[in-house]
């Protein structure tokens, strides 16, 4: 899942027998994985471009969850795309993993503190370490063998999903200021976590840093997203090839 197709970039020319369904304005594509290695199972990949925002984000994650490729089913989500920065370390082209995501949006107070999304009674949902450690892992290796020339460093930490396009930094740092581990912002992340955590799926947001969510945000992102498209595949690709690694099939075997 992504938000816009450019942060899929190539995903559906990798995919073979390509099935298509459509509910509403939302599309949501199958396929097999035609590059598949010989250690692998067979890979069936499900697509989509919610579009912006948390609302449009959680119902594409449900409608993919309800999706079934040759009768399987959803085994994972992988939600990937571009965020602002929060930190002065992180550059562009740095990608951020989440091991925690918050809606920084949210405040149901005075029933429920800040940011404690009431359906699940917390404010930060975490992913398991398995899952970080994999992802960390497979990235290294895929840098290592030269297949993220593109990219830079690899960063653990707190995201922030809100329905605003951070551009303003007293708005940041306002955030920065209550969140002080925060490493970067965007419009999804969470609201797909929360689906996720819902309907016990493993989940897997991916980001890669394409501005500083400052005054220069909009140009800056116009910019990047335009250059990214051309390498989005690849960074799926770091993932999907390694899947025989993953804690899923490691559970199974």
């Amino acid at each position: 899942m992504c938000a816009i197709p450019e942060e899929i970039g190539e995903t559906l020319k990798n995919l073979e027998n390509l099935s298509e369904k459509t509910f509403g304005d939302l599309k949501i594509f199958s396929g097999e994985w035609s590059n598949k290695k010989d250690d692998l199972l067979n890979i069936y990949v499900s697509v989509a471009w919610s579009g912006w925002g948390k609302v449009s984000a959680a119902r594409t994650a449900t409608r993919i969850l309800g999706s079934k490729y040759k009768g399987k089913t959803i085994d994972m989500i992988l939600f990937t795309g571009v965020a602002g920065s929060a930190k002065s370390i992180l550059k562009q082209w740095d990608i951020v993993i989440p091991n925690r995501l918050i809606q920084h949006d949210l405040d149901a107070r005075p029933i429920f503190n800040k940011y404690v999304i009431p359906a699940i009674r917390k404010a930060k949902i975490s992913i398991p370490n398995e899952w970080i450690d994999w992802a960390k892992n497979s990235i290294k290796e895929a840098k290592m063998d030269k297949e993220l020339n593109n990219f830079g460093h690899v960063k653990i930490g707190l995201i922030g999903t809100g329905d605003k396009f951070i551009s303003d930094s007293s708005v940041l740092e306002s955030l920065v200021k209550d969140l002080p581990d925060l490493y970067a912002v965007e419009m999804e992340g969470a609201a797909v976590a929360q689906v996720c955590i819902q309907e016990s799926v493993p989940f897997l947001i991916l980001r890669v840093i394409s501005d500083n969510a400052d005054g220069s945000a909009a140009q800056n992102f116009t910019d990047f997203i335009e250059a990214y498209k051309s390498f989005s595949w690849n960074l799926i690709k770091s993932l999907i090839s390694r899947l025989n690694t993953s804690p899923i099939l490691l559970k199974d075997k």
